[in-house]
């Protein structure tokens, strides 16, 4: 049989064991980081409400785009990284029409950009994260609320960040506490602090201070004077110390007009010389995400690629051989014959998050597949034919299988084979997510293509069902379940070599279900790593996956 080239006429045994044998990776698209608003409400309202404080109000150290629809804001930023200065200015505009889409523009004079930061940039990364948050639910912790007043009546509320409500490309707000300080029943300041290091972005922060100064506006409306941040940290194992300095110039208002808060700075943005480059805030998927971040959940980023390995080796019993319609169960005894395959696949897989709970993905890659066909030979055969020549001349079926042992006697035959195949899918995920638990379950639809064949084999359905725990502080999953391959008992297909050709119909006895257990990480904001084992009684698997969310 190593000799033979097998052609897909229907499925060849081969094939349908390679199609089987592809990459399956969980995505982990609504993963368990769930703060309700009615959760809020009923927890950490009461001290709030008791000192008339907006519930808004904390989000002010996220998101400066909740204070008002229509504001111009002025934002400095000073990083010293070793002995290098950078120093930049810019002005955003925020613009809301009657529909409630907002338009934000970046302002600015080139000469007030440090040229070796891409400025621009980082102020469109951020200013999308603070567009994504307008709408959250509260995003504080309500168990923390603790309030504290002093003889003179004025009071310190003292809360933390919610770790489940918070995106997580500003996730490092888990690690922050919060004072505000109310004087005579308003809010005058809020300061942010750190209670151990983290890192945000390419910077290792070890203290980390923000400040923010409250105004009353005309209108009764409590909005930010100024908000003041001083970073300390490290980056690149090269001190850093970093301060930026946020600024509203003016809020325009439908029923009271313009509020001008900095004349100066007003005429500096009006300059019809200022550059000008627009922020693209709103994104299409995934469809309804906004009233989904609404109530507090977080949402990973839509786009993704990934690139997976899967090594698999499974031990394949038989119960049947049928060749051209005669079955050789005599020849071949299918309980002492087993099938011992090995198979790598590499593919490139790419998905989108369609809803806020379901992801679908598409994949191409190759499979290697070496297989060992370990066959009881039963010697029928050969006494058969020592029956007949013995009737034909006694003695001389004996001196036959002296000479021919092996085809007379009990024996063993093993039948190498390597085979390489292009394979191709698509699948999807849904999942569901509470706090640090979620559920999810990814199914998929894969073919594979023997190298040099044109015809795509019939397709093998493959269904991964789980339950895991996150680490929120980590952004580290665990989880257990199972994994289900659709093969069939029974394998057919044809075998051509060169005038020699055959259908082949074989019975295998396969267990379609192995548990699986593995771990995801997270790396920074974009990055994530995968891990899956499974363990059956007819097949072991193992798959890293390595993927980029966009």
């Amino acid at each position: 049989m190593s000799l033979f080239e097998i052609r897909a006429s229907k499925t060849s045994f081969i094939t349908v064991l390679a199609s089987a044998l592809m990459l399956t990776t969980p995505t982990f698209g609504f993963a368990a980081e769930e703060t309700t608003y009615r959760e809020i409400m009923e927890q950490g309202s009461e001290i709030f409400d008791k000192y008339g404080i907006s519930h808004a109000l904390p989000k002010l150290a996220i998101s400066s785009l909740v204070q008002g629809d229509h504001v111009v804001e002025h934002a400095h930023r000073t990083v010293q990284i070793g002995n290098e200065v950078r120093d930049s200015s810019v002005f955003l505009v925020k613009n809301t029409d009657s529909k409630g889409n907002i338009d934000l523009r970046i302002k600015y004079n080139p000469k007030e950009l440090d040229e070796n930061e891409k400025v621009i940039d980082e102020i469109e990364t951020f200013t999308r994260t603070e567009y994504r948050l307008r709408n959250y639910a509260e995003s504080f912790d309500p168990s923390s609320v603790r309030a504290k007043e002093d003889q003179n009546g004025n009071v310190i509320i003292s809360f933390n960040y919610s770790k489940y409500g918070l995106p997580q490309d500003i996730a490092y707000f888990r690690f922050l506490s919060v004072d505000i300080e109310l004087v005579n029943g308003e809010p005058k300041r809020m300061i942010i602090r750190n209670n151990k290091p983290f890192k945000h972005n390419k910077y290792q922060v070890d203290t980390y201070h923000q400040e923010i100064q409250f105004q009353k506006l005309e209108s009764g409306k409590i909005a930010i004077a100024s908000k003041h941040i001083e970073i300390v940290g490290s980056s690149k194992n090269k001190p850093v110390n970093m301060v930026s300095t946020v600024k509203p110039v003016a809020f325009y208002e439908d029923k009271l007009g313009v509020q001008v808060l900095d004349e100066k700075l007003l005429n500096e943005v009006s300059d019809p010389r200022m550059h000008e480059a627009s922020v693209k805030l709103d994104r299409t998927f995934p469809l309804m995400g906004d009233m989904v971040r609404r109530q507090g959940i977080d949402l990973p980023l839509p786009f993704g690629v990934s690139m997976a390995y899967r090594n698999q080796n499974m031990n394949i019993p038989f119960n049947d051989f049928i060749i051209d319609g005669v079955r050789l169960n005599d020849l071949f005894d299918p309980e002492d014959t087993v099938g011992i395959v090995n198979a790598e696949s590499l593919s490139i897989r790419g998905d989108v998050n369609i809803l806020p709970f379901w992801n679908v993905f598409g994949y191409i890659g190759k499979v290697n597949v070496d297989a060992h066909v370990d066959a009881g030979y039963t010697g029928e055969g050969g006494q058969y034919l020592k029956d007949k020549l013995n009737d034909r001349l006694p003695g001389l079926g004996d001196k036959f299988c002296d000479s021919l042992s092996a085809l007379c006697n009990r024996g063993r035959v093993n039948v190498p084979i390597h085979l390489d195949y292009d394979l191709r899918g698509v699948g999807t995920s849904l999942s569901v997510g509470y706090k640090e638990f979620f559920a999810s379950v990814t199914g998929t639809y894969s073919q594979t293509r023997l190298k040099g064949v044109d015809d795509w084999g019939d397709g093998i359905v493959t269904v991964q069902p789980m339950l895991g725990y996150q680490l929120v502080d980590y952004r580290a999953q665990f989880f257990v379940g199972a994994e289900y391959q659709g093969l069939d008992s029974r394998m057919d297909g044809r075998v051509k070599s060169g005038d020699i050709e055959f259908d082949y119909d074989i019975g295998v006895e396969l267990n379609q279900w192995a548990f699986m257990t593995g771990f995801n990480k997270q790396i920074g904001k974009n990055y994530n790593l995968t891990m899956l084992y499974n363990k059956g009684e007819t097949r072991d698997a193992l798959t890293l996956n390595l993927g980029y969310r966009f």
